[in-house]
């Protein structure tokens, strides 16, 4: 699925079957699932791409966090409950017939009869930010870095570019966190910088969720995006992610590695002034010892 639900006509929130039954045929040829629910909740209608990704049987629906979601976390009964559209919500779904989980961007609308109560609820599932692959050619960039397998530096501007853009447009939250080496020139002259960072990187990539995007950053440096987290959620899983560096990366008799960092919520401020910050977390927490992240507390 390579569509963009940003981007997807929306169906008049009148419609009758026949006209969600078009709309579903649109969908498929884009690769976007399409489930039409009654106000009670039934299955109503769905297009092929919906029966290919949720299979036979009830799937599991996964959080942001990789927790199950609650019932009425799930779009189609916040739609239920508010009478409002939900946009571009990272879930996972699990089916029986496989124990990965496919990550998609879920967004959820209402569609009402003629004397204005509910009629329908149409949930739409397409692809969402994957670790280790985007779908698409962003502008013919290199997506991926040969010496750590992230993302380049310009790939990972584009998707913090795109989080902005789907921010200001839907008001949804994410978090960014710019992650450093400590002593990163020792390290490369004791071990060669590539090797370092390639270490570093594998690290951070089986540290992260699915849906969280990391890449390169200057020299010594990875962003991290959290798409849907705000920072104190954050804050919780990073500090994790610190400490499973700290220890993981002394396995196998290697000297250790730990990682210092600078972790925000976007608030509305363009791209420079927001890695300016960043920056500036970071150096405060290395000049607290290392080893350590610095959260922007004016955001709590």
């Amino acid at each position: 699925m390579s569509a963009s639900l940003q981007h997807l006509p929306l169906v008049d929130l009148r419609a009758d079957d026949a006209e969600i039954e078009h709309y579903a045929a649109l969908l498929d040829s884009l690769g976007v699932a399409l489930i039409a629910f009654a106000e009670d909740r039934t299955p109503r209608q769905h297009n092929a791409r919906a029966e290919e990704l949720l299979g036979d049987g009830t799937p599991e629906w996964i959080d942001e966090n990789g927790r199950p979601l609650r019932d009425e976390e799930r779009p189609e009964l916040q739609v239920r409950a508010t009478l409002r559209p939900v946009h571009q919500r990272a879930v996972g779904i699990r089916t029986q017939a496989t124990a990965a989980v496919i990550w998609c961007r879920a967004s959820a609308f209402p569609v009402f009869a003629a004397d204005g109560s509910l009629r329908r609820i149409l949930l739409l599932l397409a692809d969402g930010p994957r670790r280790g692959r985007i779908a698409g050619d962003r502008h013919h960039l290199p997506a991926h870095d040969p010496h750590t397998g992230v993302f380049t530096q310009r790939y990972i501007d584009v998707l913090l570019d795109d989080e902005r853009r789907r921010a200001q447009r839907y008001g949804t939250p994410f978090a960014v966190a710019l992650i450093a080496i400590d002593h990163f020139p020792t390290r490369c002259h004791a071990e060669g910088d590539e090797r370092v960072l390639a270490r570093a990187a594998r690290l951070l990539r089986h540290s992260l969720r699915e849906f969280e995007m990391i890449g390169r950053h200057g020299a010594d440096r990875f962003l991290i995006i959290l798409p849907n987290v705000r920072v104190n959620e954050a804050m919780v899983g990073l500090e994790r992610l610190r400490e499973t560096i700290e220890v993981g990366s002394t396995q196998g008799g290697d000297a250790g590695i730990t990682i210092s960092g600078g972790v925000s919520e976007y608030s509305g401020e363009d791209q420079p002034a927001l890695i300016e910050r960043l920056e500036s977390l970071l150096a405060s927490a290395r000049d607290s010892g290392c080893n350590r992240l610095c959260v922007d507390l004016d955001l709590f």
